[in-house]
């Protein structure tokens, strides 16, 4: 079924027709496949973030708004997946390198250190003033939620979990500038 305009097309979709929605997958997927494997470099990545992407955009249908034309929108949806990717790379490469530096085989008094060191980071965390930036820190660094999932699941902008992110990232350096 053809539809139009992109805009029926998404109206359609968010009134959860799933023909629309096929439609819109079979017209950009492979496109999208394409932008993200020449990221990746990875045909299994590539296929699992474009599927992401999509689960994602059927699921917040019913509250999707865009602004821009839809392909704009999913090839920065792309874009996006893959800066994500590249920080948590990042932080990985930087622990496995802590990893092999310092070996798996700690002592006891590393042991006690690493506890002495999570329990001045816990405590520092208390000292976040703000409860939804503190909320915001924990979901972030500590269960592991992206931004974008953090702004969906507590119905803020992205933008808003940046700033509050970093204003906890500022308290937490201050705290802990004598013990890192």
């Amino acid at each position: 079924m053809q539809y139009p305009t992109e805009r029926e097309l998404l109206e359609r979709i968010k009134e959860g027709h799933e023909n629309a929605f096929v439609s819109l997958y079979l017209n950009y997927y492979p496109l999208m496949l394409k932008i993200a494997y020449n990221k990746f470099l990875d045909k299994q990545e590539a296929e699992d973030i474009v599927q992401e992407i999509f689960m994602s955009l059927w699921q917040r249908r019913e509250t999707l708004s865009l602004e821009i034309p839809i392909k704009y929108y999913l090839l920065r949806a792309v874009h996006l997946q893959y800066a994500q990717y590249c920080r948590h790379s990042i932080v990985s490469k930087k622990y496995l390198k802590y990893l092999q530096v310092f070996g798996e085989n700690f002592s006891m008094i590393n042991i006690l250190e690493n506890k002495e060191l999570r329990n001045e980071i816990h405590s520092a965390i208390s000292d976040i003033s703000a409860p939804a930036c503190r909320k915001i820190f924990e979901m972030s660094y500590i269960e592991q939620y992206n931004c974008k999932e953090i702004a969906y699941l507590m119905k803020i902008k992205q933008q808003v979990v940046r700033n509050q992110t970093s204003r906890a990232l500022k308290v937490l350096r201050n705290k802990l500038k004598n013990v890192i």
